[in-house]
């Protein structure tokens, strides 16, 4: 049950000689677009799909951060002195100020040459795309409190980095992304020498590209993905063949995941470099307690509790198995944990409404509240999507009768007068 979610960032450019005037392209992109999130903004998550789609990443855009490097290697205390969030989105991947690749480079392959060692840029990036408010203010447009609530400052002299807070709701959840080189990247720069770009790993230092040469990103998660499901087992050992009376209800009040083991808050550094090829940096991630809760309007609606003491009108559980969420495109997002078991305790709060028009009231109405801990054998891992199936078993009240045998006594004689 894995999502695995990922867009391909294209950038291209090259400059030539023609009548000594040096003419650059300027840097653009192009991605492999995946399918729909479920709201346009920072909540959603993003996942795979054909490169078709016009939706999406398109719609929320992914920020890139930009170093440019004078005749050397990236480095972190440089900051983002060429590109700062810049924000990439819309069918043709567009983006405000226009840049160019710089022009120093060792050989341009056509007699131009520049100093012993050719300029570089590095890119990184993020998704989805969170930027600043336009009330003047400057100030952060993220939520103040979950999801994405920071990055770090465009004077900062360190890696980019993202601050994220998890999400209690899965309607605030954030999928958070970020970029590095897919697999099998290399071009060829102007100069004619192959670059290439470990699978996984940071795309630093690149010289510029040869013309129709082209630079890509591979968006990865970030995040950790919890979904719930839920069915119902009606007098089964599990459930399947048989449903529930045509006359009971049975709803859902909330779900809790009860003081789930994992950090509430930290800082994705978008250069994964220390940590190696396709591994999230997380930084300041200690672990600690959260509690996550599914009701009211984060319920399905066709299981969802009316809170009131009456029959309820939705479809309820079933031995069909339905996803708890509102929307199958919900979920919560957590912050990686170690590979390692990971327990969980799990608390559901539901009704079973059974019409019983010879009651006062019409109808009978039991609350339960049933907890169980099951464990993750591999934790909450980066990429990976675990699955809470809450299975409720229900027993129909059974009734049996015998009648007890007459225990018949001997007879007792009474002796009345006689007629003679």
């Amino acid at each position: 049950m894995i999502l695995a979610a990922c867009a391909a960032t294209v950038l291209s450019a090259c400059a030539k000689i023609e009548t000594e005037k040096f003419v650059n392209d300027a840097i653009s992109f192009g991605v492999y677009v995946p399918k729909t999130i479920t709201k346009a903004g920072a909540a959603g998550t993003i996942t795979a799909d054909g490169a078709n789609s016009t939706t999406s990443l398109q719609t929320t855009g992914f920020g890139v951060f930009a170093t440019y490097s004078n005749g050397g290697d990236y480095a972190a205390t440089l900051g983002p002195n060429f590109m700062y969030n810049t924000k990439v989105s819309g069918a043709t991947w567009t983006y405000s100020p226009l840049k160019y690749w710089p022009n120093e480079t060792i050989d341009d392959n056509n007699g131009a040459t520049g100093p012993a060692a050719a300029d570089k840029l590095s890119f990184l990036a993020y998704a989805p795309y969170v930027g600043k408010t336009t009330d003047g203010t400057n100030a952060f447009e993220g939520s103040t409190t979950e999801g994405i609530t920071a990055l770090t400052a465009n004077s900062a002299t360190t890696d980019p980095k993202v601050t994220y807070k998890v999400s209690t709701t899965p309607d605030s959840a954030v999928d958070l992304l970020w970029a590095v080189a897919p697999a099998s990247f290399s071009y060829t720069d102007v100069h004619n020498q192959t670059v290439t770009v470990t699978e996984g790993m940071p795309l630093l230092n690149l010289t510029k590209p040869a013309t129709s040469q082209k630079i890509r990103f591979f968006f990865k998660h970030a995040t950790s993905r919890l979904g719930l499901k839920i069915i119902g087992a009606f007098d089964e050992t599990a459930p399947g063949s048989n449903n529930v009376d045509e006359k009971t209800k049975v709803t859902v009040k909330q779900i809790r995941i009860v003081d789930l083991p994992v950090a509430t808050t930290g800082t994705l550094n978008l250069n994964n470099t220390a940590k190696g090829a396709g591994v999230p940096n997380w930084e300041g991630a200690t672990a600690s307690t959260t509690t996550l809760v599914i009701s009211g309007d984060n319920l399905n609606a066709t299981i969802k509790d009316s809170g009131s003491d009456a029959i309820q009108t939705v479809e309820g559980v079933t031995n069909t198995e339905k996803n708890v969420f509102v929307d199958d495109n919900k979920f919560f997002t957590l912050i990686p944990t170690e590979d390692t078991a990971t327990n969980v305790k799990v608390e559901i709060t539901y009704y079973v409404t059974t019409a019983d028009p010879a009651l006062k009231g019409g109808f009978t109405r039991v609350e339960n509240v049933i907890t169980k801990t099951i464990s993750f054998a591999h934790g909450f891992q980066a990429g990976k999507a675990n699955t809470i199936k809450v299975i409720l078993g229900l027993t129909t009240v059974k009734l049996e009768a015998t009648v007890e045998a007459w225990d018949v006594l001997a007879d007792q004689s009474v002796d009345l007068p006689i007629n003679h």
